[in-house]
């Protein structure tokens, strides 16, 4: 294929896209303007159908979430009546991969028209939950059109981006249940929720408690809760040291009363009573966002058009071409494994088909070191420890983890308890996170890194003196820093003495002040951390100051 064909690229990013599910039946992206196609202008249009073939006007809960391009009309609008190209939509990771990707060769738009039969689609069951972590990182869907000429070539590659989301409001508060160790199985147990400033969605807050001691969080929303549309609860157990470690993330949009299920089992809370029950007391902090649905999400940055671009295609092939060594590189097959050359698009399809089946033939046997690597431990071969969490265990190997880590070298280097058992116990980590972060010892690479999940792996990459992944997931989270976030990293970075980090976190509050310190999340850091903010604030007024 030619990965030189120019083209125009448009990437939508729709955060906050749960709170889009069930009953907003479609949004549109914001227009965007393509120069050399005619000057046409266009937008994405995403809607919800319960079938295949359902007409986008169905009201029926949806099984599919499809997304089409169209062409925009107004009696200003440039172009001809009638333009021709060719195009395709797919949806992508959060690092550009692609999961999904359809391809439209020379269709034909009149202005103001929406190829209906022309979509790209995915399964409901897939994106909010068999592959959420691809779809969906930080609640974030990405949606990405290119479109060539069917007839010529674009004399430059154009990239346009926008961000855009559905609002939300959060509400944060904490509940609690004191003499936990004495409360009786098959219960049911009324939560003291402290004071608020801002009402709060429901009217009373149970925690149930089974025959076989595993918890539940009841929920009786207020009469005005919107059971229409998605909203979610996170709740964390603040333990001795006022950590919050999350025990359940749930998704409501179902009839009352709600029942979320927590990850903690009562066994579990007081076998670790020095730790989640001080003074026999369970304190469970809980964030309920409200979705705020409206039939178009808001845009929250302004639509970039980066002219002259290099063309992505290309720059993925030099990039295997002249570091094939790269640890990025499979990622980067991903990428091109998806592209099209739009002058004989079909061509190119048939003859990659052939080629990489040629390709794959001959080197099925040869592997590299890393490969083999990831073969043991995803296998399980000649492993010779375990490291156990409360719901998976992960057999690994201790050459390759006192390779990594220097904490778990000492381990294995003395007759330490882990040694000698042939396990090692980790209570304060969940399973995925300790997967992710056994691939990255094996193989030296993170795939579908999002911010909780960053958050997490930052902790692991601390507490095991990782320091490759450590940086990693503090160049995540620099990337990810937002005003609804930024106090957490601020916090995360302090607890874990990293002044690079801090310093980032530090300058970003600086260039948003206004917005960020005006903050619920600002005031809950004053109220629980407040040497922390006033270091922060002492800092920026002299800086200030200087200039």
């Amino acid at each position: 294929m030619d990965g030189k064909r120019k083209c125009f690229t448009f990437i939508w990013k729709i955060k906050n896209f749960r709170s889009s599910f069930h009953r907003i039946i479609y949004f549109d992206s914001p227009i965007f303007f393509v120069h050399e196609i005619d000057r046409s202008k266009w937008n994405c249009r995403c809607y919800w159908c319960s079938e295949i073939d359902t007409d986008i006007y169905d009201d029926a809960t949806p099984t599919f979430l499809a997304c089409t391009l169209c062409r925009e009309y107004s009696e200003y609008s440039d172009g001809p009546v009638k333009v021709e190209l060719d195009y395709e939509l797919s949806f992508l990771t959060g690092d550009g991969s692609v999961i999904h990707s359809e391809l439209f060769r020379n269709k034909a738009y009149i202005k103001d028209y929406e190829d209906g039969d022309s979509s790209l689609r995915a399964e409901v069951f897939d994106m909010f939950v068999d592959k959420d972590h691809l779809f969906l990182p930080d609640d974030t869907l990405t949606v990405r059109c290119r479109m060539w000429k069917s007839q010529g070539t674009m004399s430059e590659s154009v990239r346009c981006t926008v961000a855009t989301r559905f609002n939300s409001e959060c509400t944060s508060f904490d509940g609690v249940i004191g003499t936990f160790s004495s409360l009786k199985t098959k219960s049911k147990n009324s939560m003291c929720i402290k004071p608020t400033d801002k009402e709060l969605p429901f009217t009373s807050m149970n925690l149930l408690i089974s025959d076989n001691g595993e918890l539940c969080i009841q929920i009786m929303p207020c009469e005005y809760f919107n059971t229409k549309f998605m909203h979610k609860l996170e709740v964390f157990i603040l333990d001795v040291f006022k950590n919050k470690v999350k025990s359940c993330d749930g998704e409501i949009y179902d009839n009352p009363p709600f029942y979320i299920p927590l990850t903690f089992s009562m066994k579990r809370l007081i076998r670790n009573k020095e730790r989640y029950l001080p003074d026999d007391v369970l304190t469970l902090q809980c964030k309920f966002t409200n979705s705020v649905c409206s039939i178009e999400p808001e845009k929250i940055d302004d639509m970039v058009y980066d002219y002259d671009c290099e063309d992505i295609q290309a720059a993925v092939t030099n990039a295997r071409n002249t570091s094939s060594s790269s640890p990025s590189g499979k990622e980067l097959e991903k990428i091109e494994d998806m592209s099209y050359d739009c002058e004989d698009m079909q061509a190119a399809i048939t003859n990659a088909t052939n080629t990489n089946s040629s390709i794959e033939h001959h080197t099925k046997s040869l592997t590299t070191l890393m490969d083999d690597l990831i073969s043991f431990f995803s296998e399980g071969i000649l492993y010779d420890t375990k490291l156990k969490t409360f719901t998976e265990t992960f057999p690994a190997h201790s050459v390759v983890l006192s390779a990594r880590s220097p904490v778990f070298k000492s381990m294995f280097a003395t007759d330490m308890r882990e040694k000698t058992k042939g396990c090692i116990d980790i209570e304060d980590l969940d399973a995925n996170t300790v997967r992710q972060m056994l691939l990255f010892m094996y193989k030296d690479t993170l795939d579908d890194l999002y911010y909780e999940g960053a958050k997490s792996l930052y902790f692991a990459a601390d507490k095991y003196n990782i320091v490759s992944l450590r940086h990693k997931c503090s160049k995540f989270l620099k990337q990810e820093l937002q005003h609804s976030n930024c106090c957490e990293v601020l916090l995360l970075a302090d607890k874990h003495q990293d002044i690079d980090l801090k310093t980032s976190v530090q300058d970003y509050i600086e260039k948003n002040d206004e917005a960020i310190l005006s903050s619920d999340e600002w005031k809950d850091l004053e109220e629980n951390h407040s040497r922390l903010t006033i270091e922060i604030l002492r800092t920026l007024y002299m800086k200030n100051r200087k200039t």
